[in-house]
């Protein structure tokens, strides 16, 4: 087969897979039950998700960075392991990760062209259901075993106890920081959701539990413990010692040598980690599992660059640029802090927010983010979440109703018209927030730089 003709192929199918997406354009809730079609969907593909040892992570916030943290502690230790996450940012591949990369093209192709077969015979003979993210997991297994991983470390989707996910016999649970999120599908308070993340837990496997919001914590500690195994609590405290320790060559990627605190909890988590499947260091293998984990590249969270310039554009590069896909309270306080932390202010925000995300509890940190932005550039996911412009802009000017200053807001029909806006005034920081989804049409925008 030609070159030309395998990229037609490859082209085709990832057209019937986005077909099966449009025609699922929201997150939903399911019953355990709802688990019934990607079960038979896995017996028919041989069971690939008993192919590896399995690292399960659940939570609110900091998920997909424990997880490729974890992979890179294992890969570092000479395990062969795999990632499958979501969602992605540039490339659908980017959900299934090996050696700190998406799956290759053939490879991708090969095993989804396989499930979507045999999803589709299901669906004919069967009338089995099967969601857009069962098929994607389903693909993700399948090319983890055909990569011959031992290692497997799987970031839930939604919730937990009936996530695709959750199928599989797992070595380990990781717990990462719980917040309000998809009240609509996980329930309306902290516990609530909570509940649904504790679901991917098995008597006697161990889990680990990151810091939570105060009111949580004692409790979850407690359930934990009555629906698995023994329990182990990740302290960033500790560890902020270590990095401080380690000099300039730690914290160089970050301004003022400031590592988001986030990164750190995720860090903990992962080491954690480490020590339960590896075995605990001291010393200098301690402070190099550190750097490891703090140095393991993860866009669009948190994610701090220098003098990034437009594609195709001959004006000066922005400076100073944040990209956060942060899209809850929690991830949303978290960047104001950050942003604080690191003395930026002043820039331009280019914001975009699923319709479901506008609610409430994004209010406070939201107000605060607006407040500090000298204009705030509008962009709609083009997605059908998506709110309508007068929507989003009705929601942001009520969030800085009472601010004196609130900082201007513009609409922008795409990414590439929202940078340019930015461009206007180049010596001021860019930060773009708000959405994976978005962030993901703007990074294509950006000329390639060195991640910090």
């Amino acid at each position: 087969m030609s070159a030309s003709a395998s990229h037609t192929d490859y082209l085709a199918f990832l057209e019937r897979l986005r077909a099966r997406e449009r025609y699922e354009p929201v997150a939903r809730s399911r019953g355990k039950e709802k688990l019934a079609g990607i079960l038979r969907l896995l017996e028919v593909l041989g069971h690939p998700e008993r192919a590896f040892r399995v690292v399960h992570v659940a939570g609110t916030n900091g998920k997909g960075m424990t997880a490729a943290m974890v992979a890179r502690l294992l890969a570092g230790a000479g395990r062969r392991v795999g990632v499958y996450c979501s969602p992605h940012l540039l490339d659908i591949r980017e959900r299934i990760m090996l050696r700190g990369r998406p799956i290759a093209k053939q490879a991708f192709h090969a095993a989804g062209g396989t499930v979507l077969d045999a999803a589709e015979r299901l669906e004919r003979k069967e009338r089995i259901d099967l969601s857009y993210f069962d098929l994607l997991t389903a693909m993700g297994f399948l090319a983890l075993q055909r990569e011959g991983v031992a290692w497997a470390v799987l970031e839930v989707g939604l919730g937990g106890f009936s996530d695709a996910t959750n199928i599989t016999d797992k070595d380990l649970c990781i717990l990462t920081c719980i917040g309000l999120d998809h009240m609509g599908v996980l329930g309306k308070d902290l516990r609530s959701i909570a509940e649904q993340k504790l679901g991917i837990l098995r008597p006697g496997v161990p889990t680990i539990v990151a810091p939570q919001p105060e009111e949580l914590q004692p409790w979850l500690n407690r359930r934990a413990a009555e629906l698995g195994g023994t329990v182990m609590a990740a302290d960033p405290a500790p560890l902020e010692i270590i990095a401080r320790g380690l000099g300039h060559a730690s914290s160089e990627p970050w301004p003022r040598g400031r590592v988001p605190a986030p990164r750190m909890a995720c860090a903990a988590a992962a080491l954690a980690a480490a020590e339960l499947l590896l075995g605990p260091v001291q010393g200098q293998a301690l402070q190099a599992r550190l750097r490891r984990a703090l140095h393991t590249p993860v866009p669009g969270r948190l994610e701090y660059r220098e003098n990034v310039a437009l594609r195709r554009h001959g004006g000066p590069p922005f400076r100073k640029v944040v990209l956060d896909g942060g899209h809850n309270a929690p991830a949303l306080q978290a960047l104001t802090d950050q942003l604080a932390l690191w003395g930026i202010s002043g820039y331009s925000l280019i914001f975009g927010m699923q319709k479901d995300k506008l609610s409430q509890p994004v209010r406070k940190p939201l107000a605060r983010l607006l407040a500090e932005a000298k204009q705030v550039i509008t962009l709609a996911p083009a997605t059908p979440r998506a709110p309508a412009t007068e929507e989003l802009h009705d929601f942001l000017a009520g969030v800085l109703k009472g601010h004196a200053a609130a900082p201007p807001l513009l609409a922008c029909p795409g990414p590439r018209e929202a940078l340019l806006a930015a461009a206007r005034h180049p010596g001021r920081p860019l930060v773009a927030a708000g959405s994976f989804w978005m962030l993901g049409d703007l990074m294509k925008q950006l000329k390639s730089a060195h991640q910090r």
